[in-house]
């Protein structure tokens, strides 16, 4: 049974302040650091530390592969002595995973940073326009709680055919609806004294890992991380036909019948789906269950209406799934994806043809986002000059790490948090996702994606039983015409 709307809203949200709103009745407060107050969702968990000259807290979850079954608690005491400064404390999260903000006294100065993609979502105000510094989990609450407005080009962008006519909208760049307010990309952190932020990856170029070296990291982290999310959470793998979710599921080998498996069929899904063909037949033979949730054409009225507020602009499209996961779940489970791995499979150069031969613009950027608009292109023009210093990494591959998941991830995971206790990402690691950019890209480019089948294959070679995204009967000439629009219309922006 769905519960009432009051009691759906704004699950896993938060508000940092000068502070306590009045306008959350029922969230939890405490204060930090004599200057702020921190205001969280009951369902959203924070775990403070400090010795005599540091203090860490940390909103959501985080975990350890070296330590599977370490708590949030004993990871934040085992970061403490880094916290000399907040370059050398970030250092030291690289190998964690999980879903986290974590805000730091170090020294004289208070930061604010996020896990490795920014899958824990932060907007912050700029000191100019809201007076004071405030940092919250979605553009929603600056309005109800600050009375902050919408921001006038960002209307005009809202009225846009390109904004109107892409069910996957994201907001580009650091932009949020809201004036005044702005979106803290992945790799950067936020000085809660100055209301500045400063990118801190990546610091230097990158060293090429072999790809023994790298089948090595992915096949221990991986499974690692799920060891220790399965000890904290009842996880459920979402399964499809594709790459990522299959390597997943080899990863989970360990805890396989711990975990419940299932596929959602969307509204729009054909009844001779591959993604939900092949996950029934391939755990059929693995000897797990799958279960299919039917998600309907559109949500009812009252779960509507609390999904659209809980998030400002939420996908519609994605509320009749979160809708049908929280009927059979009742927010009881975590899910696990297999998302974050399109930052290592080159997957924005996929979508841009000769990628490699062209000066990469900001209208590439919005064209790739689908939101070819002023408003945009303005904004991927500012995340082109912040990311001039990338040493050796592809500026698409960072786009994708930085736009692709920072921005429309970290989105849809929040509207997401409706449904499902948690979220949980595997490849949410920075070690892990450094490594995936510092393999040579022969071996994690399509058509073979060498790198993630030779993993998949060492952690569990029968989950290649039945093959990953099988064609369709047109699928090869679909394809080729649909490179050649793409090539078409690449070129078109730069004449």
């Amino acid at each position: 049974m769905i519960p009432p709307p009051s009691e759906l809203l704004h699950h896993g949200q938060f508000m940092l302040g000068p502070r306590r709103p009045e306008q959350l009745p029922g969230w939890e407060g405490r204060p930090l650091a004599n200057q702020f107050w921190l205001t969280t969702h009951p369902t959203l968990p924070v775990t403070e530390v400090s010795d005599a000259n540091h203090a860490l807290v940390l909103i959501g979850y985080v975990l350890d592969p070296a330590q599977p079954l370490a708590d949030d608690r004993a990871i934040l005491q085992g970061l403490l002595t880094s916290c000399h400064s907040v370059e050398k404390l970030i250092a030291s999260t690289c190998r964690l995973g999980g879903r986290w903000i974590m805000i730091a006294t170090c020294g004289d100065g208070i930061y604010l940073f996020t896990d490795a993609l920014g899958l824990r979502q932060v907007m912050y105000t700029q000191p100019a326009d809201a007076g004071r510094i405030y940092a919250l989990s979605q553009p929603g609450l600056a309005m109800e709680v600050l009375g902050l407005t919408l921001d006038e080009e960002a209307a005009q962008f809202l009225d846009s055919h390109a904004f109107r006519t892409n069910p996957e909208y994201r907001w580009p760049g650091t932009s949020t609806p809201v004036h005044g307010l702005r979106h803290l990309l992945p790799n950067h952190f936020l000085d809660l004294h100055t209301g500045q932020t400063k990118r801190y990856w990546p610091a230097g170029p990158l060293p090429e890992v072999s790809l023994g070296d790298a089948l090595e990291r992915m096949t221990t982290i991986v499974p690692a991380l799920i060891r220790a999310a399965a000890h904290r959470f009842e996880l459920v793998l979402s399964l499809t036909s594709g790459v990522d979710s299959r390597l997943v599921l080899a990863a989970a080998r360990s805890v396989k019948d711990e975990i419940g498996y299932i596929t959602v069929r969307q509204a729009k899904m054909a009844d001779d789906s591959a993604d939900l063909a092949v996950p029934a037949r391939l755990l059929a033979r693995l000897g797990l269950s799958h279960e299919v949730i039917r998600a309907a054409s559109s949500m009812s009225p009252d779960f509507s209406r609390a999904f659209k507020r809980s998030v400002l602009f939420a996908h519609d499209h994605y509320g009749p799934d979160a809708e049908a996961i929280l009927a059979r779940y009742g927010r009881r489970k975590a899910a696990m994806t297999g998302s974050g791995a399109e930052v290592g499979r080159c997957s924005f150069r996929k979508q841009l043809p000769f990628s490699d031969l062209r000066r990469i613009t900001a209208k590439h950027l919005a064209w790739l986002q689908g939101m070819n608009h002023p408003y945009a292109i303005r904004f991927f023009s500012q995340w082109l000059v912040d990311a001039e210093e990338r040493a050796n990494i592809n500026l698409l591959d960072l786009f994708e790490w930085e736009q692709g998941h920072g921005s429309w991830l970290a989105m849809t995971q929040l509207e997401f948090d409706i449904a499902w206790r948690d979220i949980f990402t595997p490849f949410n690691c920075r070690e892990l996702l450094v490594t995936l950019l510092s393999v040579s890209e022969r071996f994690r480019r399509s058509p073979g994606y060498a790198l993630f089948h030779l993993a998949t294959r060492r952690l569990w070679l029968e989950v290649l039983s039945e093959p990953i995204n099988p064609p369709g009967g047109r699928r090869l000439l679909q394809d080729g015409v649909s490179w050649l629009r793409r090539a078409w219309r690449a070129h078109a922006l730069e004449t």
